[in-house]
């Protein structure tokens, strides 16, 4: 266990499992917010990137969202039969497709965003968090991602096979 001192001695092994918890948590929290809309936790993370970052190619998107091309394809596709993002032909290079959010798309999302506000569905998952300390748990969430990215990812024994690092 770690030490309550606060010292360094503390057994680390417990984060990941710690973190894979609350992922897996807030993922149903999510799945509980989104689906009333007709929209899953993948197709809300992929119209908030294209929201947040504009016309993209799906490998694009499949960095953004540490997910793998194919599954991006499936999610594309079904946000594409409901109208919510529109492919197209990359102007620059006919081989690429871009993809882009609709306007039905961005009034679903800011519906969403609107009308799921935390204590719409009945608690806040952050509420045990003063402002200060969520401030404090981004940055410190912030630190830890910038320092994955960081890391090589290794296959076996040393074989780099590049880091955790997105562009964006």
């Amino acid at each position: 266990m770690h030490n309550q001192t606060g010292s360094a001695s503390w057994d680390r092994s417990f984060v990941p499992e710690k973190l894979s918890q609350v992922f897996h948590m807030f993922r149903r929290y999510w799945q509980v917010r989104v689906k009333p809309f007709g929209m899953t936790v993948p197709q809300f993370n992929v119209l908030s990137k294209l929201d947040q970052y504009g016309e993209m190619n799906p490998s694009q998107l499949a960095q953004l969202l540490f997910s793998d091309r194919p599954t991006i394809t499936v999610i594309l596709r079904n946000l594409v039969k409901h109208g919510w993002v529109k492919k197209a032909r990359d102007e620059s290079n006919r081989k690429f497709v871009k993809v882009r959010i609709t306007n039905e798309g961005d009034k679903k999302l800011a519906k969403l965003r609107a009308s799921a506000s935390y204590g719409s569905i009945g608690f806040d998952p952050l509420a045990c968090f003063t402002e200060d300390e969520l401030n404090d748990f981004e940055r410190h969430l912030d630190k830890l991602i910038r320092h994955l990215q960081a890391l090589p990812m290794t296959s076996d024994a040393g074989n780099k096979s590049g880091s955790l690092k997105h562009s964006s």
